[in-house]
């Protein structure tokens, strides 16, 4: 194996692995200093899961990584506003398509936002594309690769030889398995809809081909070309989209450019199961991502994802977060020891010191499992060293980890402490449950302080009885307020108490 040393010797640019070519290659822009990358985001016809989380988490990291690298960024991630699941999704619940988009994609906004994705570049909506898509169809009437018929116009798979070529699928195979659902004026069981005309009760747009809507895939094809040209750097998303949708999306788009390739780079994203099983309301383990981060922490969650490789499947369990909290509370444990050593607190300017072994992961194909393991190390030895043999020459570099350290989370995504990271509670975040709440204000002798001053009231108690060395006292107020879920920490200023992330 590898050492982080001989990785970041090797490592001279960012590789990755290439979903088209099926290896990893070095990363090399079409315009030197710049990065173009496309990821298909939210369908917002129900509410956005974990799986949701898991893809933008990963393309969050590569935004960051890239803008750290010092690549001026455009990233797009469109919102597929208008499709056959939300027009089902707006049947099923008896309110307009439009009712629909606006729930589910603020949801997502509200979760993006909890979880510390940065804002694209643009987001553009499919719905406010129309003229290009549009134009898109009618190039591709005109190149006779698009065909119309009485209910819309398709693409001919047969016009574009190199389809397939993406997902490695067997274009037999695949018209076997389509052939119960031909439409007979359909050429090929695999030519798939560009424009659907207009059904009863559904929403529309007009078009050379009459009032209707398009089709998905050609909705990415349109908005890739429109915002980032016939050729562009990176496209993204989750794997289940290389077929059929990706894979559509190159025939339309390069065909109608007459460019080869569309994207130099296809990026993905592996899938996420909940308990080895596949997320999935019938089998009774999907919960709405809103819930999952009330109920855990944000930042944990996020940094159970990092822990797996981007293109690996990833495996949800509460085992595995209340261990990814553990892992992240010992990691800002060290790093706060670290800034009482040093008097240094969290600062909001990041520092710009070159993090050359944790790059070294990042560019071996986004290695954020083995980026964050040589954080956690690097932190950890800093702070074994500084409490060995404290001195002022080891505090300069202590004060220079921190600083390090900060950039790498900044990069990750993560908060820069544990009070940004909500696992230290003020007055506002603090609530406890009714019986820890009864259990604390008995102690206290108080019936009417509030979540945060009570816990702080029960800490001082505990502080004056170990000073008289009534260790007794002591134990029960510790063993109350770890009942409550408030971890402490003694520290040379003082004891300080944060929040246990798995309450």
């Amino acid at each position: 194996m590898k050492t982080a040393r001989a990785m970041q010797k090797a490592a001279m640019a960012l590789r990755l692995f290439n979903t088209r070519t099926r290896t990893i290659e070095e990363f090399k822009p079409i315009a030197p200093g710049t990065v173009s990358m496309y990821v298909c985001g939210m369908t917002p016809s129900f509410h956005p899961h974990l799986g949701h989380a898991r893809t933008f988490l990963t393309f969050d990291v590569f935004f960051r990584y890239l803008k750290a690298k010092g690549y001026d960024v455009s990233y797009v991630r469109n919102i597929t506003d208008i499709d056959d699941r939300i027009i089902d999704r707006s049947q099923k619940d008896g309110v307009p398509w439009n009712e629909v988009v606006s729930r589910y994609y603020g949801e997502f906004e509200q979760c993006a936002a909890t979880l510390g994705l940065l804002e694209p570049t643009l987001s553009p909506r499919a719905t406010n594309e129309m003229p290009c898509i549009i134009e898109m169809i009618e190039r591709l009437v005109e190149l006779g690769a698009a065909y119309e018929t009485t209910d819309g116009v398709y693409f001919s798979v047969a016009k574009d030889p190199r389809y397939g070529s993406l997902s490695r699928r067997n274009l037999d195979e695949l018209r076997a398995g389509e052939r119960v659902a031909v439409r007979e004026e359909k050429h090929d069981p695999l030519d798939f809809a560009l424009w659907k005309k207009a059904k009863p009760g559904e929403p529309t747009w007009e078009s050379p081909w009459g009032p209707g809507r398009p089709g998905w895939h050609i909705e990415c094809s349109a908005m890739c070309k429109h915002y980032l040209g016939a050729q562009f750097d990176i496209h993204g998303g989750a794997t289940d989209l290389v077929f059929p949708h990706h894979e559509n999306e190159i025939a339309q788009t390069e065909t109608a450019t007459g460019m080869h390739p569309m994207a130099f780079y296809w990026v993905h994203a592996g899938l996420l199961n909940v308990d080895n099983q596949k997320m999935s309301k019938s089998l009774g383990n999907f919960k709405p991502l809103t819930e999952i981060l009330e109920q855990h922490n944000p930042a944990a969650v996020r940094y159970l994802f990092l822990q797996t490789g981007y293109r690996k499947p990833s495996n949800f369990t509460l085992t595995a977060l209340e261990a990814a909290t553990k892992g992240l509370r010992g990691l800002y444990d060290a790093l706060d020891a670290l800034r009482d050593a040093t008097g240094e607190k969290p600062v909001t300017v990041h520092c710009a010191i070159e993090a050359g072994e944790f790059d070294a992961f990042l560019d071996n194909d986004l290695d954020t499992a083995g980026a964050i393991g040589w954080l956690q190390t690097k932190v950890r030895e800093a702070r074994t060293s500084i409490a060995r043999s404290p001195s002022a020459e080891l505090a300069s570099t202590v004060a220079s980890t921190i600083a390090l350290a900060e950039r790498c989370l900044d990069v990750l995504g993560l908060p820069l402490s544990a009070q940004r990271a909500g696992f230290i509670a003020d007055g506002r975040a603090l609530e406890l449950r009714p019986e820890h709440r009864l259990a604390l204000r008995t102690l206290a002798g108080n019936g009417e302080k509030e979540d945060a001053a009570l816990v702080d009231h029960i800490v001082a108690l505990r502080d004056q009885a170990r000073a008289r060395k009534d260790f007794a006292t002591s134990d029960v107020l510790r063993d109350a307020l770890q009942n409550a879920g408030i971890v402490l920490r003694d520290t040379k200023n003082g004891t300080q108490w944060s929040l246990d992330g798995g309450r």
